[in-house]
């Protein structure tokens, strides 16, 4: 079966992501660590600087069996296997992307999408937003597997021994039902009905896109020169919501020094000066979408405005490259 996988430990925020906003990026990946800051109070955007040395990333966001669905004493089940095909080219499409910017080469598309596609998959299996992920994408628990091979790797995810169930729950304080239902829709959303075709997860990603009545932009900011020691924070969310509903936003850390802003906008509920005509409002839903990629340098208010909704949105804690944090009070 191919969610056989031994990793107990496992990450809900990659390693590779950490390592991108570690305090001693030359070190060797055993021995890379990041600064940790836990929540004191969301209003005032005011954390405690956990330890003065930082954190192990190797230890760091994970939690044991976390994904696991079926524990035995010779074998573990669980989705680290297909999380790592996502994680595998982060490093290579953030580089990539941060690049190209640089050599101002417009051919962003790739990079864009994966980076999104991983960074939503962060979304999906962080365990401080269950909750949310079951609002979002829990009635796909609703639907089963029609193939007999998928439906009994579905039924494995139901059914199988979990050791570590009744201790993830008081932890993250949700009921094993929740935990079950989320199990299951991670399940659902990275199950490929035929090895060619594309997964629930992709294909919402794809859906979110092609709106016809959206207008996807997204932003990127990077921090260099004089502004270069003022860095990014890592969410243990793993994102932040930079605008409210009813619009659809994502703001991800890139590395300690770069985050990227998704904002996926609707002509149905943007405010315009005019009323356009019906025929035109059409025309635009029929257009074939592109993602409009504006880059920043050094925009300081927009960093402080990225840092303090990851603080205040964040469960209970932020990372970062620097003991410091701009736009935050560190007591």
């Amino acid at each position: 079966m191919h969610d056989a996988n031994t990793t107990a430990n496992q990450h809900y925020v990659s390693q590779v992501e950490q390592r991108l906003n570690a305090l001693n990026p030359n070190a060797s990946i055993a021995n890379r660590r990041i600064f940790s800051f836990s929540l004191v109070d969301r209003e005032r955007f005011a954390l405690s600087l956990d330890s003065e040395q930082g954190l192990l990333i190797s230890k760091n966001l994970a939690l044991r069996d976390l994904f696991s669905f079926d524990v035995a004493a010779n074998r573990r089940l669980n989705f680290e296997t297909r999380f790592q095909q996502y994680e595998a080219e982060m490093e290579v499409n953030t580089s990539g992307l941060l690049h190209k910017l640089d050599s101002r080469n417009n051919d962003l598309k790739k990079e864009i999408l994966e980076i999104f596609v991983s960074k939503f998959m962060n979304f999906l299996r962080n365990p401080y937003s269950i909750e949310k992920v079951l609002n979002t994408v829990g009635g796909i628990t609703e639907f089963r597997p029609t193939d007999p091979a998928l439906l009994a790797e579905y039924n494995s995810v139901i059914r199988g021994r979990k050791p570590q169930q009744e201790y993830l729950c008081s932890q993250l304080n949700i009921s094993s039902d929740d935990y079950q239902r989320w199990l299951a829709a991670l399940f659902m959303m990275f199950m490929r009905p035929a090895p060619s075709e594309p997964n629930f997860m992709e294909s919402t990603i794809k859906a979110l896109f092609e709106t016809p009545a959206g207008f996807p932009m997204v932003l990127v900011y990077r921090y260099t020169g004089e502004h270069a020691g003022k860095k990014c924070v890592l969410s243990d969310r793993g994102f932040s919501s930079p605008l409210p509903e009813p619009h659809t936003s994502f703001s991800f850390n890139l590395t300690s020094t770069a985050f990227i802003t998704y904002l996926f906008g609707s002509i149905d509920h943007i405010k315009l000066p005019y009323t356009p005509r019906p025929d035109v409002l059409e025309l635009f839903k029929k257009q074939q979408k592109t993602v409009r990629v504006t880059p920043f340098v050094n925009d300081l208010a927009a960093l402080e405005r990225y840092n303090q909704n990851a603080v205040y949105q964040c469960h209970h804690a932020v990372y970062s490259a620097s003991r410091q944090i701009y736009g935050a009070n560190v007591e």
